[in-house]
């Protein structure tokens, strides 16, 4: 797999062979596991911070649907076995995107995320220049335009999966219903 200059490797390996080839495990994997021990394995990016934070805007506008998606998967199903192949497919975007964003706009992100890097406090406030070429650069080249707003106020997230039966994760206590007095029964007299 071609990498670029900022991951010339492309995906850091993990190597996670150790747990594979134990004894005793090695002939409970089914193909379908060792497919997704594959996947796992694929390792990080390697994009470095300063880099990752230069481009955030652009990737939450390029990679939104994904991660959201996933976002939602993990925080309903709470097995994260359940939620892999939307974790790749966080991977693949993200890796498509910063392929894309090195090819394109390799100078420009090279000088906004060094002054970035420069910058103690990591702030945008005294990138100015090198931010605004690096986003006409991304939007000229590659039609990828900032996302203003990190968080959306009607967020309706597309799934295939299907709605969970206890979203809220509230536990189901049967109580007995409780014994209330009976107001409207006709009171005995008290003769004296």
């Amino acid at each position: 797999m071609p990498g670029n200059f900022i991951n010339p490797y492309g995906h850091v390996p993990v190597d996670t062979t150790a747990f594979e080839e134990a004894a005793g495990v090695k002939e409970k994997i089914d193909p379908e596991l060792a497919g997704i021990l594959k996947d796992i394995k694929r390792g990080d990016l390697g994009v470095p911070s300063h880099v990752l934070k230069a481009s955030a805007f652009q990737y939450a506008n390029e990679c939104n649907e994904v991660n959201k998606e996933f976002m939602l998967c993990r925080e309903e199903e709470l097995d994260p076995r359940k939620c892999l192949k939307y974790n790749l497919k966080v991977s693949d975007c993200a890796e498509n995107f910063f392929r894309k964003m090195t090819t394109a706009c390799a100078d420009e992100i090279v000088a906004f995320g060094t002054c970035l890097e420069r910058d103690h406090k990591r702030s945008f406030v005294y990138c100015r220049d090198e931010q605004v070429k690096f986003d006409r650069c991304m939007f000229e080249k590659l039609g990828i335009d900032k996302k203003y707003h990190a968080v959306e106020l009607d967020q309706t997230v597309k799934t295939d999966r299907p709605a969970p039966k206890n979203p809220f994760k509230l536990k189901n206590y049967d109580h007995p219903q409780p014994l209330m007095p009976d107001w409207n029964r006709p009171l005995p007299k008290i003769e004296d």
